[in-house]
């Protein structure tokens, strides 16, 4: 899979332009088009303005709270500190909870740092307890259902809009699933356990590592998606909700920034999310934009076109802006 800058390089040569290396080893970059020339950083992040909070994406606890303070639809969640953790003020933050919930590290990303389905409080405790020492900060929150999608927002617009599909392996009426895993990781970056935690996802299903899937047959290995992992997206790009949008806009601008990938779960992108369950997970101020190209299935999105023409047209209107006063 192309990553990041090999891909920017491609769509800017085919707009005309030229792809300069300056710090390879630290991932930067200077895009040159259209007479303009500008710094990345293998990701884009745009902000709105020279105050905008850069962590506000890398702190799960900050991207929450300035949610919060918009009143945008997130789960319920506490946060632990490790420089004034309390044990005894566990069981007190945890009261406001629903059960099942997950707790997970604050600034950890790709599926790394997280403990999900707790079912209880003395459950939570135990690993809060155990775990805060290899975390600055713990965030528990409660878990909500449904499918997961990443809302890629520039300004106002969706230039791309994925359905983030869990791994999952597809019987051929002859292997058991545990081959099928062993096949399927063959290929993939990162391997799915085979221990307890997928052996109760299995026995959900009806399924055992032993069970032979008749043939086109699915059954799901993980239940959170991870391209790492073997999971899949579809592109569902054309059949966002106006409200889901607004919502997506406004969360965006909540952290300060024009270009947001957003994770959102809820039953159906195209439905009205006040009629189903809704959550933002997460937001991410600088987005991965190769998984927009070549989707498991659907439209392949030319993102990169865009943010960069954007970028054109942002440096314009600010120089025109300056220029006037």
């Amino acid at each position: 899979m192309i990553k990041n800058p090999p891909l920017i390089r491609k769509v800017v040569e085919e707009m005309g332009g030229t792809f300069e290396e300056v710090i390879p080893e630290r991932g930067c970059y200077y895009i040159h088009v259209r007479g303009k020339a500008f710094l990345i950083t293998r990701k884009f992040r745009i902000a709105k303005n020279f105050i905008s909070i850069a962590g506000a994406t890398t702190h799960k606890d900050l991207t929450y709270t300035l949610l919060r303070r918009r009143s945008l639809p997130t789960p319920e969640t506490v946060f632990f500190f490790r420089k004034n953790f309390q044990k005894k003020d566990i069981a007190s933050k945890l009261s406001g909870l629903k059960f099942p919930i997950i707790i997970k590290d604050s600034s950890g990303s790709n599926s790394q740092g997280i403990f999900p389905y707790i079912k209880n409080s003395e459950e939570a405790i135990s690993i809060l307890t155990s775990e805060i020492s290899n975390f600055r900060t713990l965030i528990a929150q409660e878990m909500i259902f449904g499918k997961e999608y990443r809302v890629l927002m520039l300004d106002e617009k969706v230039i791309g809009a994925l359905e983030m599909i869990p791994p999952r392996v597809f019987g051929d009426g002859l292997s058991t699933i545990e081959k099928l895993i062993e096949e399927k990781q063959k290929s993939t970056h990162r391997k799915t356990p085979i221990d307890r935690t997928l052996k109760k996802i299995l026995s959900e299903q009806g399924f055992s590592l032993n069970h032979i899937l008749a043939a086109g047959e699915i059954a799901s290995i993980k239940k959170s998606s991870s391209l790492a992992e073997g999971g899949e997206t579809r592109d569902v790009t054309d059949i966002v909700n106006a409200k889901i949008i607004s919502i997506c806009s406004k969360a965006a601008d909540a952290i300060g920034d024009y270009l947001a990938g957003i994770d959102i779960i809820c039953e159906d992108i195209s439905a009205d999310p006040a009629n189903q369950t809704f959550g933002i997970l997460e937001i991410n101020g600088k987005p991965d934009i190769y998984i927009h190209y070549n989707p498991t299935s659907g439209k392949s999105r030319n993102v990169i076109r865009d943010i960069i023409n954007f970028i054109l047209k942002l440096s314009t209107t600010q120089k025109s802006n300056l220029s006037e006063k």
